[in-house]
C-alpha cells in the first residue's frame, strides 16, 4: 500500500541506493564481528556443510589423541619396567656367579667317592669252576654249546639286563672265542645304553683285565647293585652254580662335593688282549640285568639272538662287551644317557659309570646264576650276588657364603616381581599378568574415528615365574644348582631383550600415528576455516569503503530535499 508520500526521482534513487549501503554495511560489520563470512547455510550451503563435516572428523581425531597418547605413555612405561627388570636380573647374575666362585665348601671338606664294582680276575669256561680272579676264558668257546653270561645291573631306580654271549658279542670281535675284556665292557655298556630303562652305570675295564661297574651318580644313595645268573662263563665276579646272590657297592659321603657311582667288574683275562675270550659265535651267554636306583631291572642281553652284531665275535674282549651293552643302554629311554659301560682290552675289565651326579643315583648289575653263563667279570653262579655301586653326595660343610648369597638371590628374585607388577600406566599393565590369558593385560590403541585402524599391543609376564627363574632351594651348595640358575638367567635376558624390542616397534609406530593425527587434525581444521572464515583486510576496508558511501548518500539526499525546500519557499 502507498504511503501516499510522492518522492523526487532523485529523492527515492539517493533513499534507495542509501538502503543499499546499509545493508552491505551491516554484512561487514557483522563478518568483522564474527570472522566468518558464512555463519550459516543461508550463507553457502555447500561451504557450510562442508565445513562442519571437516571440523566434526577433526574433533573425532582430537578425542583419540587422548588414548593415543595413552598409550605411548603405557608402553614407556612398560619398556621403563623392563629396564629395571634388566638390572635386577643382572644382579641376581652377579650373585650366582659370585656364589660360584666361592670353593670354600667344596675345598675344605672330605670328596665324595662313587660306589664301584670290581670283579674277581677270571673268565670261566663251560665246565671248569673256578673262584673269583682265577677264572679265565681260554676254554669259553661259543661256537660251541656255551651259553654265555647273563646279569642284572641296579642303580637304585633303573635295572639293565647283560647279556654276554655270540648275539651280544658277535658284531664286536672278528674272534668269539677269544672275547677280550674290552669287547666284553663295550657290549655290556651298549646293552645298557639300550635298555628301555637304562641304569645310571658305565662298565669299564682295569689294567688287569678286571671289569669294573660305576655309577655316573654320586652319593651314598647313588650305587650299583649287579646280581649273575647262573652261566658257564665267570667274568670275575663269581664263578657257577644255580644261585646268585647280588654283589653291592657303595660310594661313601663326602662333607662337599659329588662323585659318580661306578661298578667295575673283575680282570677277566679271557677279556683282555691276548686272552681268550667268549666265543659268540656259538652259544656263548654273557647276558646280566642292571638297575638305576629303585628302577625296573634292564636285562643286558649279551648274545647271539639279541645282538646280531655279536655273533660274528669267537675271541670278545672287554671293549666289544662294553659296545654291545651301551647299545642295549642307550635303545632304552629309562638308561640313556644315564649309565655308561667302558670296557679295557689292557686288564680285561668292564667298567658301569653313572652319567650324572648326586647322593640318590645306585647302579645295581645282577650276573646270571645259571650254570651255563658266561661270567665278564661279574660273577656267575653259587658265589654270584647282585654288584651294587652308590655314588655320594654333600652330606655336611654348608658353605655360609653361599648360603647368604641364594637368600640374595630370592630376594632380588621377589623384587622382579614387584616392580613387574608396578609398571602400570592409567590402570594398564603390560608387563604383570596374574594368569596365562595374554588378554589380561593387552592394549588397544585406536587410530581413526571409526576405529578401522588399531593396533593391538599383547602384554608379557615378565614377573620371576614368567622369566622361568624359580627360587634356590638348595642354598646354592652345590655348583649343579647354580649352573641351572644362571642358564635361566640367561634365556630370562634374552627374553626381556626379545619383550623390550617389541615394545620398541610398537612405541614408534604408536608414536608416529600420534603425529600423523596431530597434522592431519590441523590440515582438517585449516580447510574447514578456509571455507568459512572471512578475511578481515579486506572487511576492513569495504567497511571503510561503505562508511564513505553512506556518508556521501545521506549529503546527496540532503541536496535533494533541499532542491524541494526551494519550491516551497516560492510558493511562500
Amino acid at each position: 500500500m502507498s504511503s501516499g508520500i510522492t518522492l523526487t526521482a532523485a529523492t527515492r534513487q539517493n533513499l534507495l541506493s542509501l538502503q543499499g549501503t546499509a545493508d552491505l554495511l551491516t554484512q561487514t560489520q557483522n563478518r568483522l564481528s564474527t570472522g566468518k563470512k558464512v555463519n550459516s547455510a543461508l550463507d553457502d550451503p555447500t561451504s557450510f556443510f562442508t565445513s562442519q563435516a571437516l571440523s566434526g572428523r577433526s574433533g573425532d581425531l582430537g578425542s583419540l589423541l587422548n588414548g593415543i597418547s595413552n598409550g605411548v605413555q603405557t608402553i614407556q612405561a612398560a619398556n621403563q619396567g623392563i629396564t629395571s627388570i634388566q638390572k635386577l636380573v643382572d644382579s641376581a647374575k652377579s650373585t650366582a656367579n659370585q656364589a660360584l666362585a666361592d670353593k670354600s665348601a667344596t675345598t675344605s671338606g672330605t670328596p665324595a667317592t662313587a660306589a664301584v664294582l670290581t670283579a674277581g680276575v677270571g673268565y670261566q669256561g663251560s665246565t671248569t669252576a673256578a673262584s673269583d680272579g682265577t677264572q679265565n676264558f681260554a676254554s669259553v668257546d661259543g661256537s660251541g654249546t656255551d651259553i654265555g653270561s647273563t646279569f642284572t645291573i641296579f642303580d637304585g631306580t633303573n635295572t639293565s639286563t647283560i647279556t654276554l654271549n655270540a648275539n651280544t658279542l658277535g658284531g664286536l670281535t672278528s674272534n668269539l672265542s677269544k672275547v677280550s675284556a674290552d669287547t666284553v665292557v663295550t657290549a655290556i655298556n651298549n646293552q645298557i645304553a639300550n635298555s628301555a630303562t637304562p641304569a645310571a652305570v658305565t662298565a669299564s675295564k682295569t689294567t688287569d683285565g678286571r671289569i669294573v661297574f660305576t655309577s655316573t651318580d654320586t652319593g651314598s644313595d647313588a650305587g650299583i647293585t649287579l646280581t649273575n645268573t647262573a652261566g658257564t662263563v665267570d667274568i670275575g665276579f663269581s664263578d657257577f652254580a644255580t644261585v646268585a646272590t647280588a654283589q653291592t657297592a657303595t660310594g661313601s659321603d663326602a662333607k662337599n662335593g659329588a662323585t659318580a657311582a661306578t661298578a667295575e667288574g673283575a680282570a677277566v683275562a679271557g677279556l683282555a688282549t691276548g686272552g681268550t675270550g667268549p666265543d659268540f659265535t656259538g652259544a656263548d651267554d654273557a647276558s646280566f640285568t642292571i638297575k638305576l636306583g629303585d628302577g625296573p631291572a634292564k636285562k643286558i642281553e649279551l648274545n647271539t639272538a639279541a645282538d646280531a652284531t655279536l655273533g660274528a665275535i669267537d675271541d670278545a674282549k672287554a671293549t666289544d662287551l662294553a659296545t654291545a651293552i651301551n647299545k642295549q643302554l642307550n635303545a632304552d629311554t629309562g638308561f640313556k644317557g644315564k649309565v655308561t659301560a667302558v670296557g679295557d682290552d689292557t686288564t680285561g675289565k668292564v667298567t658301569f659309570t653313572s652319567t650324572a651326579t648326586g647322593s640318590d643315583q645306585k647302579i645295581t648289575i645282577d650276573a646270571s646264576s645259571a650254570a651255563t653263563n658266561t661270567d665278564i667279570g661279574f660273577g656267575a653262579g653259587a658265589t654270584a650276588k647282585p654288584v651294587v655301586a652308590s655314588g655320594a653326595g654333600s652330606a655336611s660343610g654348608t658353605n655360609a657364603t653361599r648360603t647368604s648369597l641364594a637368600k640374595q638371590f630370592n630376594t632380588l628374585l621377589d623384587q622382579i616381581t614387584q616392580q613387574a607388577k608396578d609398571s602400570s600406566y592409567n590402570g594398564i599393565n603390560l608387563l604383570y599378568r596374574s594368569g596365562t590369558d595374554a588378554k589380561e593385560n593387552s592394549l588397544k590403541v585406536t587410530f581413526n574415528e571409526t576405529g578401522s585402524s588399531n593396533l593391538n599391543i599383547e602384554g608379557a609376564k615378565l614377573d620371576s615365574d614368567g622369566l622361568g627363574l624359580t627360587s634356590i632351594t638348595g642354598g646354592f651348595q652345590s655348583d649343579d644348582e647354580i649352573n641351572k640358575a644362571l642358564t635361566a638367567i640367561t634365556a630370562a635376558t634374552s627374553q626381556l631383550r626379545a619383550q623390550s624390542s617389541t615394545f620398541g616397534s610398537n612405541l614408534s609406530v604408536v608414536q608416529n600415528r600420534q603425529d600423523f593425527s596431530k597434522n592431519l587434525i590441523n590440515i582438517l581444521d585449516t580447510g574447514a576455516a578456509n571455507l568459512t572464515n572471512a578475511d578481515l583486510n579486506e572487511e576492513a576496508a569495504n567497511s571503510q569503503a561503505l562508511s564513505t558511501r553512506q556518508s556521501i548518500g545521506i549529503s546527496a539526499l540532503s541536496l535533494a530535499n533541499t532542491a524541494q525546500q526551494g519550491i516551497l519557499q516560492l510558493l511562500r
